[in-house]
């Protein structure tokens, strides 16, 4: 199998008018943003007694804390369960609540709720459990909870169903609160699981339970998960990460602003820079090891933990890099193996960690636009994640292969699954049968959006200033991307380490001279040689580099220029 060829789609024809400003026409691509620009911080968010249960859990809460109750916190290993579980934990450490964490070790537990867990718990001497991102699918865990043990669910997963699509039970927990639940009369179903536990944090203010003001001063954490789990940036998230960001680059957490400093990343925080700095490196921990050191970094308030820390999880970030670097590799020599009209990509290897093969799906995804599943083949228990695309739920690819598997779930983009490695080759039969039949494109492209073309005249400090007022960007709101058109090749240059990154000076259409950046494209130079004609896909972007700011262009796809382009 080929990687999938490129094509550029302009969003509007009006984002071509370059009689406009660049800001007019990267708003006339994306007519819903502007609205979304004008609302955003004009309100605090949605009523969080709109969700289901929220009285529910609202009371229990308030008992479990006039009894004076062990209040166990049990979250998920990634970002989101992370830092919706140290954001409970702060909230509830200001009224000195007895509290507990819990973090389940990926590779010994994995996802969700399981029986040991809660016994240990009900040992411990915790009478209420209340989750963050995760419990929707564990009916029968919390069926069959230790005696007298009381659970709030708060989650953002997308309820079980069966094969043909008819509901499961929902676990009969003493509140569920899931916007996604059928039942919700909350206005935004895009929270994160840390953007739900927001939501009970702010219940348990309007209630008098915590003081006011806790969830504001918590909303760094909240921004943190919701940009990591790829929620869109849109609606109430981007109220959360908006103000979330200011919060983290005034110091709102000792933990993530030792992380930024050891990720070298200058403030004020983007959600570039979670998304692509501070995220992984929390992730990390829980991928490769356990999620223990992310969650105390989270909550330390000590200045030299917090240092200590910081710099664990950058080390276990560079291990994570190099297992990934390595099973790419491999990877991409089975998908070459496979057949072009291949509708769906299934791959797997016992040499893989299972704390990788989501990154290797998604990787895979992006270069082959197809759905991607990767299983770390272990012989007691294969792990697999799934990644799709914009309009494929994978949850209803999986369940092409639900036949063999021991349980699965996730979102609309992004799933997890589990199954005897013996069955893997039927497993990956079933779905790339499924997948045909439902009639997924065998010849798909990879798809750039110009939200306008861009003038070389146009690169200056104003420019991205102007741009800046679109922020946050991320899933839902993605980074503009433009086209630079008409261009000469005036020189390359590689420089990195290792060499492995291209500088491209060309001359634009409109008489300027502009630098691309082209990051991990050195091999791309022997294709332009100085005076080719080139069309480039670009961002534009602002460098800070020891306290100096200067417009920077990421390239991000080049091809010989077309005249009419």
């Amino acid at each position: 199998m080929k990687p999938a060829p490129r094509r550029w789609e302009y969003r509007s024809q009006s984002c071509r008018n370059t009689e406009l400003t660049l800001l007019e026409r990267v708003l006339s691509a994306r007519p819903e943003l502007e609205q979304e620009v004008r609302s955003t911080g004009a309100e605090d968010g949605n009523d969080p007694f709109l969700l289901p249960d929220m009285e529910k859990a609202v009371s229990l809460i308030r008992n479990a804390l006039n009894e004076n109750d062990l209040i166990a916190i049990y979250g998920d290993y990634d970002t989101d369960g992370v830092t919706a579980s140290a954001l409970l934990v702060r909230a509830f450490r200001s009224v000195d609540a007895r509290i507990v964490p819990y973090i389940p070790d990926r590779q010994t537990e994995g996802y969700g709720l399981n029986a040991p867990a809660l016994e240990d718990l009900a040992a411990r001497g915790a009478r209420l459990v209340i989750t963050v991102d995760c419990g929707t699918t564990s009916t029968e865990i919390v069926a069959n909870r230790p005696k007298g043990m009381r659970i709030i669910i708060t989650d953002h997963h997308l309820p079980p169903s069966d094969h043909d699509g008819t509901p499961q039970a929902l676990p009969p927990a003493d509140a569920l609160i899931n916007p996604k639940l059928a039942h919700s009369s909350y206005p935004f179903d895009g929270l994160a699981g840390v953007g739900v536990a927001l939501k009970l944090v702010e219940a348990c203010e309007r209630a008098g339970i915590l003081p006011h003001g806790c969830a504001q001063k918590e909303i760094g954490l909240a921004a943190l998960g919701t940009i990591a789990d790829i929620m869109p940036l849109t609606g109430e998230n981007r109220i959360i990460v908006q103000r979330g960001l200011a919060r983290l680059t005034a110091g709102g957490n000792l933990g993530m602003y030792a992380l930024a400093a050891v990720s070298r990343i200058d403030l004020p925080l983007r959600a570039q820079d979670v998304a692509f700095g501070l995220g992984p490196r929390i992730n990390a921990a829980g991928r490769l090891e356990t999620a223990h050191a992310a969650l105390e970094l989270c909550l330390t308030d000590d200045p030299d933990t917090a240092s200590r820390l910081a710099r664990e999880l950058d080390s276990v970030n560079a291990l994570r890099k190099e297992r990934l670097a390595t099973a790419l590799r491999s990877a991409e020599d089975m998908v070459a193996a496979l057949p072009d009209d291949c509708p769906v990509i299934v791959v797997g290897s016992a040499d893989w960690h299972m704390g990788i093969v989501g990154l290797v799906a998604g990787r895979l995804m992006e270069r082959y636009a197809r759905p991607t599943f990767a299983v770390a083949l272990d012989p007691q228990e294969a792990k697999g994640s799934g990644r799709s695309l914009p309009g494929i739920p994978i949850l209803d690819l999986l369940k092409g292969g639900d036949a063999h598997l021991a349980k699965y779930g996730g979102h609309a983009a992004a799933a997890g699954f589990s199954l005897d490695a013996a069955s893997f080759p039927a497993f990956r039969d079933a779905l790339i049968s499924h997948a045909a039949a439902q009639g997924l494109p065998s010849d798909p492209s990879r798809t750039f959006a110009i939200d306008g073309i861009l003038l070389g005249k146009e690169v200056a400090l104003d420019t991205v200033s102007h741009l800046e007022s679109l922020e946050p960007f991320g899933f839902g709101n993605p980074l503009p991307q433009f086209a630079l058109l008409d261009c000469q090749v005036r020189r390359t240059r590689t420089f990195g380490q290792e060499r492995s990154h291209l500088g491209i000076t060309v001359a634009t259409g409109d008489g300027a001279h502009v630098e691309l950046i082209a990051f991990n494209k050195a091999d791309i130079q022997h294709h332009l040689p100085e005076g080719r004609s080139v069309d480039c896909c670009v961002t534009l972007e602002r460098n800070s580099w020891n306290g100096n700011d200067s417009p920077q262009l990421l390239l991000k796809d080049i091809q010989p220029h077309r005249t009419g382009s």
